[in-house]
């Protein structure tokens, strides 16, 4: 299988004991990349923290929706900062999530719309998030409301982290340019196949996401990068194709999505 690069992960929120085994797992699946997503100023920081320590390590900077307090000037000169780091290369975890009935929306938006603006000042892609309450496959609220800003305010490449949608909302994002990131809801939920088929070859992408899972008792069953290939292997079932052309297209694309650093993230691999 071809080297294989994490999109999207939270591993640096596990006990820092555990960090040096997860990316040794990892390479030992032939995942070469990590990238880690800070969720709040002070995640972020720890993201940072720990790319600086291993080399294929790199980081997000953002705060995510759930983890607004407040949002002003403060916040976006912080983030802005932080992106400045050698070792970030997206704007995420960042985008809305409608999931909680007093979930300020307004808020949520602004947030949204001046980490976009961050994104484009530093010329680094997004990765975002969006949640529609209790999960609902159909519903289009929350999906309504970031294709809206997207489609006025984004001007760097974006992806759609963890998707979990139709093809109808898979197409309005691909319309808009934004690639589609696959993580493990694929083995399970049979309703995202026909995306799985229907994705043009150079715009989806592969993650794990891979944040602490205590409700887990067994600790084996938490997620983690080195189980990228699972994801891979589904995604070459589904369409038909090798494992080899699979992990081939998502770590092109991955590294087209990074192209600011895609030099030193292929010297990597």
């Amino acid at each position: 299988m071809n080297p294989l690069i994490d999109c999207h992960t939270h591993i640096h929120q596990h006990e820092s004991i555990e960090h040096k085994e997860i990316i040794n797992r990892s390479l030992s699946a032939n995942v070469k990349i990590i990238v880690c997503a800070g969720t709040s100023i002070e995640d972020s920081i720890h993201s940072i923290s720990l790319s600086d320590k291993f080399s294929n390590v790199y980081s997000g900077v953002g705060i995510h929706p759930t983890e607004l307090k407040t949002y002003g000037e403060k916040e976006s000169n912080k983030i802005k900062d932080l992106s400045q780091n050698k070792k970030v290369i997206c704007i995420s975890e960042i985008g809305l999530d409608y999931q909680d009935d007093k979930t300020n929306k307004i808020l949520q938006k602004e947030a949204f719309r001046d980490q976009l603006n961050i994104a484009k000042s530093v010329n680094l892609p997004v990765i975002f998030h969006v949640r529609e309450k209790n999960d609902d496959f159909e519903a289009w609220n929350c999906r309504k409301d970031i294709i809206d800003i997207l489609r006025t305010d984004l001007s760097v490449d974006g992806v759609a982290h963890y998707f979990q949608g139709n093809w109808n909302f898979a197409k309005k994002l691909l319309d808009l340019g934004i690639y589609i990131s696959f993580a493990k809801p694929i083995l399970r939920i049979k309703e995202l196949e026909e995306t799985i088929k229907k994705v043009p070859s150079d715009m989806f992408l592969v993650e794990t996401d891979s944040y602490p899972q205590p409700f887990k008792k067994n600790r084996n069953k938490w997620t983690e990068p080195y189980q990228l290939p699972e994801i891979i292997k589904k995604i070459s079932d589904i369409r038909k194709s090798s494992v080899e052309k699979i992990s081939i297209d998502t770590t092109r694309n991955t590294l087209s999505v990074f192209s600011k650093h895609h030099k030193e993230l292929e010297n990597k691999l």
